[in-house]
């Protein structure tokens, strides 16, 4: 049962590890589909830091992302599905 207080970047990071347990995508490409391409990262990070009041949710953005790679690797890092039932 999901827990109706878990954070969104969890539940993306768990929805995210199903597609590995499942074999449908291996750890690295997980990794790939969460995290923001460095070029990219850099050029919206310089974005956001000019922008101001338009550049808030593209702030959040890129903190989401990050958030769930954090949530990724906890994950990543507990083991594997017998441990953690699939949700």
């Amino acid at each position: 049962m999901q827990d109706y207080f878990e954070r969104p970047e969890s539940i993306e990071a768990r929805a995210i590890m199903r597609l590995v347990w499942l074999g449908t995508t291996t750890i690295e490409d997980a990794r790939e589909l969460i995290a923001i391409p460095e070029k990219e990262g850099c050029s919206l990070e310089a974005f956001v830091a000019i922008s101001g009041k338009e550049g808030i949710p593209i702030g959040r953005a890129i903190a989401f992302r990050r958030k769930v790679s954090t949530e990724f690797e906890k994950l990543v890092a507990a083991g594997s599905p017998s441990d953690h039932p699939l949700q």
